[in-house]
């Protein structure tokens, strides 16, 4: 995201966040699959106790958190001196928390 400028669920190319991590989060062999996502980034850092906050903050980020359905969590914090797009050159600390269940 800080690489190619932009910040959204979707991809840079504009497919669904759940397409991308399919390819990493296989569903072959499994009956059901599901995934969410939480994204958030602040300028021009951001610590895990405020990723946190602002997510608890956010009805559908919260709802990701606390949601009894998630069994496998992949985390991602990524900081970039100066990146493009919506956060305008600056240096930024994106943080990324994927969520997934296999049966």
């Amino acid at each position: 995201m800080a690489t190619d400028g932009f910040f959204a669920h979707e991809s840079a190319d504009g497919s669904a966040f759940w397409k991308r991590i399919k390819l990493y989060y296989s569903a072959s062999g499994h009956r059901y699959w599901a995934v969410g996502e939480n994204i958030v980034w602040a300028s021009p850092s951001l610590i895990a106790k405020q990723a946190v906050k602002m997510w608890m903050n956010s009805p559908p980020h919260r709802a990701n958190l606390l949601s009894s359905q998630w069994r496998e969590i992949g985390l991602s914090a990524v900081h970039s001196s100066s990146a493009s797009g919506p956060y305008q050159d600056r240096a930024a600390t994106i943080v990324t928390a994927d969520f997934g269940v296999r049966r």
